[in-house]
C-alpha cells in the first residue's frame, strides 16, 4: 500500500511539474494583431494592418499599408457628323487616370521592462511599389449600326523600393499596446513605361523605357501608428 502512495505521489509531482513547464513554454511565445491607419504626404492617411509573433524579449513583426486614387471622366455627343455626310453620329468617349501605393514592412524589436509593462525598440525595412496610369478609349457609332473603337493607355511603375524603418511600442501587462513606427524615404522612384494602343479590335503594346528619378515630388515617407492586443 505505501509503494502504491509512494508511486501516485511521484507520479502527480511529475504531472504537475510537466503541466507548469508547459505553461512557461507556452507564455514565452505571443501574438500580437494590430489596427490602426498610416500618414504619408503622397497619399494622406490610410489603414495599417500588422501582426508580431514574441518569443521572450524578442519581436519579429509584419506591417502592410496602401491606397488607390482615381478618377473618371465620360461624355458623348448625339451631334457629331461622323462621316462627310449630313448625318448624325455618336462619340462615346471615356478617360481616367489612377495611381496606387502599396508597403510592406518586415522589422525585429527587443523590449525591456519599465514600469508596468514592456518597452520595445524596433528597427526594419519597408518594400514599397509605386503604379500610376492614364487612358482614354473612344467609342464612334455611326448610322446603320457600324462602330468604331480606339484607345490609349499609358501605364507607369516603380521597382520595389527598400526603405530604412524604425519604431517604439509599449505593451501593458493586460495585453493591449501602442505602437508608433516611422519609415524614411524620399519620393525619387525610377519608373518604368509602357503603352498599349488599339483601333477596331487590333491593338499594340510595348515599353517606352525607364526614366531615372521620374518621381521626385511626392514624400513617401511614414508615419504609422497601431493599437494591438498581446496574447
Amino acid at each position: 500500500m505505501k509503494k502504491v502512495l509512494l508511486a501516485c505521489a511521484v507520479t502527480s509531482m511529475l504531472a504537475l511539474s510537466a503541466s507548469a513547464s508547459a505553461s512557461a513554454s507556452a507564455s514565452e511565445f505571443t501574438l500580437n494583431p494590430m489596427l490602426g491607419a498610416s500618414n504619408n504626404k503622397a497619399f494622406g492617411t490610410n489603414l495599417a494592418l500588422g501582426l508580431e509573433a514574441g518569443y521572450q524579449n524578442f519581436i519579429f513583426g509584419y506591417t502592410y499599408t496602401g491606397d488607390k486614387n482615381e478618377s473618371n471622366w465620360s461624355a458623348a455627343s448625339d451631334d457629331i457628323h461622323v462621316i462627310p455626310f449630313d448625318i448624325n453620329g455618336v462619340i462615346q468617349a471615356d478617360a481616367y487616370t489612377n495611381e496606387s501605393y502599396k508597403a510592406h514592412t518586415l522589422y525585429v524589436g527587443y523590449q525591456f521592462a519599465v514600469g508596468a509593462g514592456h518597452l520595445a525598440v524596433k528597427a526594419g525595412a519597408e518594400f514599397s511599389k509605386y503604379k500610376m496610369g492614364a487612358g482614354a478609349d473612344f467609342t464612334e457609332m455611326a448610322p446603320g449600326g457600324i462602330s468604331h473603337d480606339t484607345g490609349l493607355h499609358l501605364n507607369a511603375s516603380s521597382s520595389t523600393v527598400v526603405s530604412p524603418m524604425i519604431g517604439v511600442g509599449y505593451y501593458m501587462d493586460n495585453g493591449l499596446n501602442f505602437n508608433l513606427h516611422y519609415t524614411i524615404q524620399s519620393g525619387d522612384r525610377d519608373m518604368d513605361y509602357s503603352a498599349r494602343a488599339y483601333m477596331d479590335g487590333k491593338s499594340t503594346s510595348g515599353s517606352l523605357g525607364r526614366v531615372k528619378n521620374e518621381i521626385d515630388n511626392k514624400d513617401f515617407s511614414t508615419v504609422m501608428f497601431t493599437v494591438g492586443y498581446r496574447f
